[in-house]
């Protein structure tokens, strides 16, 4: 039965975590947006755990307090950004482009689905399964506009199943493991100078450049929960980094290179390719402090390993170098955090208030940001509640408003790992902002009572 049971729940898990694909953008490509309840904290306790299932994201220790039987949740959160990049400068060759104009809003609305459940066995013993998209990114400008040599279109997509296992070992301890089983897929289009049928800038619409490729890898999760004393849980949570060694194919369209006194003509070319991206692993301190019998303080600390993301080497097939074909991509970014305290008052005995503030350091500095993900660091201001509908049923709600934390320049000129001199320079400004709206719903299947004792008399 418990088998059955658990089996049910892999599949509630998987479809509604596959029913909801992202294109969104984060600190970084990494999505925080895996949690409801959490949304509503600015993820502040999220490593701690507490009555949401989703806190195996973060800590899979955490499924410890999930008590026997069978639970569910799933979680759909709607992105609603805005990001447009205005240029003041920008060149190709000895030709000033600026006039081109903006990118129009380079996002697009996003969703994001996480699915949870956990199977207690006994006092001491959860088993857990989290379907995640943890990292997604995209990016669309228009298709005429002045920055379009160093980007158009950019996508990153990655689903992640993860099964876990914890332990209680006393009162005041638990641990937890999971593996982490992800796909991810990217694209990169930018245009090329030199392409179209009327070169340089064809029918006013150049060719484009496109980078597509793909790879299954593995990781693993860990964590410990702290109980010193009633009232006070401390999480540690780590998510391995995974090294995607992605394999796909580079278009690079026929284009024309004047070279005086004579024009040299380049057809097409058409290659395959390699190239590992390293992405990073995460860990995240997160502290929950019950204070009197209404009010809960919660904070995190989370650090990400974006500093593993330099310069990626890209091997071609045929080897060698190919007139226009990228051999790395440069990135050069830094470590992320994120610093969030927030807190949950009950304020009836089914209703529960929430709210958080964060403040998070974006891997993207000044002298690395480019066209593709104009990332700076933000401030979070975020609200929820939730609902206890049943002893088995509860509802969710969560808000975050994102802004930058001060004001977002692009300069891709020399010094910039991006700049290319064959792409020239552009120098712009950036004007974002992100509405984030979360909806979550958790199921309990209590466990049969036992039968009744049935003495003689």
């Amino acid at each position: 039965m418990a088998s059955r049971a658990f089996t049910r729940a892999l599949a509630g898990a998987s479809l509604g975590a596959i029913a909801l694909t992202t294109d969104a953008q984060a600190g970084g490509f990494f999505l925080h947006e895996q949690s409801t309840y959490f949304q509503g904290t600015s993820f502040a306790g999220a490593a701690a755990g507490g009555p949401s299932l989703s806190a195996m994201f973060w800590n899979p220790a955490t499924i410890t307090q999930q008590n026997r039987g069978l639970a569910t949740e799933t979680d759909a959160t709607a992105i609603l950004p805005k990001t447009e990049i205005a240029p003041r400068s920008a060149t190709i060759g000895t030709t000033n482009i600026t006039a081109l104009g903006s990118s129009g809003d380079i996002s697009t609305d996003a969703f994001v689905g996480a699915s949870y459940a956990t199977y207690g066995w006994n006092d001491w013993l959860t088993f857990g399964v989290a379907l995640n998209i943890p990292f997604g990114l995209n990016t669309k400008s228009g298709p005429l506009w002045a920055g379009m040599f160093y980007g158009t279109d950019s996508d990153v997509f990655t689903i992640t199943a993860t099964p876990t296992v914890a332990v209680k070992i006393n009162d005041w301890l638990s641990i937890g493991v999971g593996a982490q089983v992800q796909y991810f897929k990217v694209k990169l289009h930018s245009a090329f100078p030199g392409s179209g049928s009327v070169p340089p800038f064809g029918p006013l619409l150049p060719d484009l450049l496109r980078i597509d490729g793909d790879s299954t890898d593995f990781g693993f999760t860990a964590g410990i929960t702290l109980t010193p004393w009633a009232g006070t849980v401390i999480g540690l949570g780590y998510r391995s980094r995974i090294d995607h060694d992605i394999t796909g194919d580079i278009f690079r369209p026929a284009f024309l290179l004047p070279v005086p006194p004579v024009v040299l003509a380049f057809p097409a070319a058409f290659v395959n390719f390699e190239a590992t991206v390293p992405l990073p692993d995460i860990a995240t301190a997160s502290i929950r402090q019950k204070i009197g019998e209404a009010f809960t303080l919660m904070a995190t600390v989370e650090w990400q390993n974006w500093s593993r993301l330099g310069t990626i080497p890209v091997a071609t097939v045929p080897a060698g170098p190919i007139p226009g074909v990228p051999n790395n991509l440069a990135f050069e970014w830094r470590d992320g955090w994120l610093f969030s305290v927030g807190g949950e008052y009950q304020w009836t005995p089914n209703m529960a208030l929430r709210a958080g503030v964060a403040y998070e350091r974006s891997p993207v500095s000044d002298a690395v940001r480019g066209v593709r993900l104009p990332d700076n660091d933000r401030v979070w201001l975020s609200a929820g509640a939730s609902y206890q509908w049943t002893n088995r049923l509860a509802v969710e709600f969560g808000y975050s408003h994102i802004l930058a934390a001060r004001d977002t320049t692009i300069n891709i000129v020399p010094g910039n790992p991006t700049f290319n001199p064959a792409l020239g320079t552009f120098i712009g400004d950036v004007n974002s902002q992100v509405d984030i709206i979360s909806l979550g719903i958790r199921y309990r299947f209590l466990p049969e009572p036992p039968p009744p004792l049935i003495t003689k008399g």
